[in-house]
């Protein structure tokens, strides 16, 4: 289904919001027609617009209002239409084509009642199949209008409030870390896929998959030589343990046939050119900010946090006296562990490696194998003990939280792009091995509620424990390096200084991105000269500051400033001074330039100095914006910086520096 109409829709409402109302009334009303509203992308029109609303682009009200009259038509004509036609509707076009959808819808009706109408309203395969449904089985008019009218209420804000969250994070993002707003964007285009992929997946093959099954093992009896080879698997009157290890260690001879002619063929530059571009474009994306969210994802794949799960799993399989179902999870986890080894000894001397004098770091991704295994086999033995409509949640979760573990490791440079699926190809290769054994042979039923409790308890518990850890020391060792240059120290401060970079990000929302002074010293020394004046260190913000930001009275002294990202690092020194307009606060920030002044190797910092006001958007959330400074608020650094060497540079740059910098020998 095509989408991209819709983003020049939202263009054009960007600049037309007056619009906005009709089309979002237009949109509401045709997505919650019978069986149109499949066909039509409504949802991220009102992605799009809570963003926009988010950035002050429009008003929330007047969405609202015709969102919800919009949703509120489309479903009465609907239930109209289901009413009226109740008995020519089921031989109409599209439902004479496709059946399944309206016996759904049916299905859904009878077991739910009215408040399927209001379930429906807020699930999209749901949403424009029950009212046509409620119609066609005898709900009243009263009845439909007392349950759908706040359903469609409710609706429109429910689907705006993602978007206007989004575009939230994209403002602030774009603030203090402009390479954090495509992160952002990457990571829920990610999710939203993943989502997709698995949820029609599941869908397809949930109908299919046992019809399948039987088609292999007619096969398998006419073939003798494919039936001894993985005829044991799926037969339940052998062992189990045999089967399986003859299935993995053909597996594994496949896998490494196919890597090796993959990696040793003529074509070895294709895959080995797109791995250095995606290395090159997640470089590109690397801030201050992302960092820490993506180091702490990678904790995920650390063996004190699979081992102890998986065994915390298995001893409760032992206690509850399912030994059959805890074979298997021993035979899953091990040949995971094994698979990891081998995958990480094996394949760490390809030439595609090897060339590229790669380390540690860019091994194809071990990790990924068995965090792969470990979460994959779980979804499979618990979506066993799931009602059949809720079996594809396990699998959705796993594909999720690998999505963002592989994210997050190429994010930072830990893993190929072609080694992270290989790993988690390798993996759910041999999760879905084990799988079909464990179907084949399992005969009883297990608490799931109990395991789930216990694999996610102990998966959370080891994870929190591991990023408490980690964090900081892993932080430190991947820290992205910055570009060093050498330059003397006359020359920097004759005019070398205009070969360094004048604007902090490239994007033009942020309208203070240009740096107006550049400073050759020790940032400790500036602070105290600057602390007679009023200025202050800011205090280091953390996960309290999402919290201050949702104050509907925010000032200067309730919310700190947060840093400021350049190529990927925070500011060295960021300084503010208060006491003014309460919602409004000067600062100094500096960043490291990587480059050194010859012979004493100081460091020169790009600096910026900035008036910084309040921002509310949507009466909940608040952030400082810079503005840009004028003249005379570098003028008044040149007086408070007394016992500094500083000249001008131009009409907008200030060259400051200390005694020990201008001191050659």
């Amino acid at each position: 289904m095509d989408t991209g109409w819709t983003q020049d829709l939202l263009n054009w409402l960007t600049a037309n919001p007056g619009w906005a109302g009709f089309w979002v009334f237009i949109m509401s009303f045709v997505e919650s027609l019978a069986f149109v509203g499949i066909l039509v992308p409504g949802i991220i029109l009102l992605f799009g617009l809570g963003a926009l609303i988010s950035l002050g682009a429009m008003d929330m009200f007047p969405i609202w209002l015709w969102g919800s009259a919009g949703a509120f038509a489309g479903d009465f004509v609907s239930y109209a239409v289901g009413r009226r036609y109740r008995n020519q509707l089921p031989e109409t076009w599209p439902f004479s084509r496709f059946p399944r959808m309206l016996e759904r819808g049916r299905d859904y009706f009878r077991v739910h009642g009215p408040k399927s109408v209001v379930v429906g309203r807020f699930v999209g395969p749901l949403r424009p199949v029950i009212p046509v449904t409620a119609g066609m089985l005898g709900l009243t008019l009263r009845r439909f209008l007392i349950v759908d009218i706040p359903a469609c209420i409710a609706w429109t804000p429910a689907y705006l409030l993602p978007g206007m969250l989004f575009g939230a994070s994209l403002e602030v993002a774009s603030e203090y870390a402009g390479r954090m707003s495509l992160v952002l964007i990457i990571a829920v285009v990610v999710l939203w896929l993943t989502w997709w992929v698995i949820w029609t997946a599941y869908e397809f093959l949930a109908s299919r998959s046992a019809r399948w099954m039987r088609h292999v093992i007619r096969w398998l009896r006419r073939h003798p030589i494919f039936r001894r080879i993985a005829g044991p698997l799926l037969d339940s009157t052998q062992p189990e343990v045999l089967s399986i290890t003859m299935m993995g260690l053909l597996l594994v001879m496949v896998f490494w046939g196919i890597v090796m002619l993959l990696l040793l063929s003529p074509f070895s530059a294709h895959p080995q050119s797109i791995d250095q571009a995606v290395q090159a474009y997640a470089l590109a994306l690397r801030n201050h900010i992302a960092d820490v969210v993506m180091v702490a994802l990678t904790q995920l794949s650390r063996l004190w946090v699979l081992i102890p799960t998986s065994m915390a799993v298995l001893l409760w399989l032992i206690g509850a006296g399912r030994q059959k179902a805890a074979l298997h999870w021993l035979v899953a986890m091990g040949g995971g562990v094994i698979l990891q080894i081998l995958l990480a000894w094996s394949l760490r001397a390809t030439p595609l490696l090897s060339e590229g004098e790669a380390n540690i770091l860019y091994d194809p991704s071990a990790a990924l194998t068995l965090v792969t295994v470990v979460l994959g086999y779980f979804a499979v033995m618990i979506a066993r003990e799931l009602k059949r409509r809720k079996r594809k949640w396990p699998y959705a979760i796993t594909g999720l939280l690998l999505s963002l573990l592989v994210l997050a490791r190429l994010y930072l440079g830990l893993d190929w792009l072609s080694g992270a699926l290989m790993g988690v190809a390798l993996g759910m290769a041999w999760t879905f091995v084990v799988g079909i054994a464990y179907r084949q042979r399992a005969l009883r039923s297990f608490n799931g509620m109990a395991a789930s409790l216990i694999f996610f308890g102990m998966l959370a518990a080891t994870f929190t424990w591991q990023v408490d850890q980690n964090l900081e020391g892993d932080i430190a060792a991947l820290k992205l390096p910055l570009p060093q240059r050498e330059i003397k120290a006359q020359d920097w401060w004759q005019g070398e200084w205009q070969s360094l970079p004048r604007e902090r990000t490239h994007l033009k929302s942020v309208t203070a991105r240009e740096f107006n002074f550049q400073f050759a010293g020790a940032p400790e020394h500036l602070g105290q000269l600057l602390a007679a004046h009023g200025w202050q260190k800011a205090e280091p913000a953390n996960w309290r500051w999402s919290i201050l930001s949702m104050n509907p009275e925010p000032s200067e002294f309730t919310l700190p400033p947060l840093k400021k990202d350049y190529l990927g690092h925070a500011d060295s020194l960021l300084l503010h001074r208060l006491g003014g307009d309460p919602s409004s606060q000067e600062t100094i920030r500096i960043w490291d330039s990587g480059v050194r002044l010859k012979p004493t190797g100081q460091t020169v910092y790009l600096g910026q100095v900035a008036k910084e006001v309040l921002v509310q958007r949507m009466k909940v959330f608040s952030y400082w914006h810079a503005i840009p400074a004028a003249r005379r608020n570098l003028q008044q650094l040149v007086e408070e910086a007394a016992g500094l060497q500083i000249k001008w540079g131009g009409d907008s740059m200030l060259l400051v520096r200390s005694s020990q910098v201008s001191a050659e020998p």
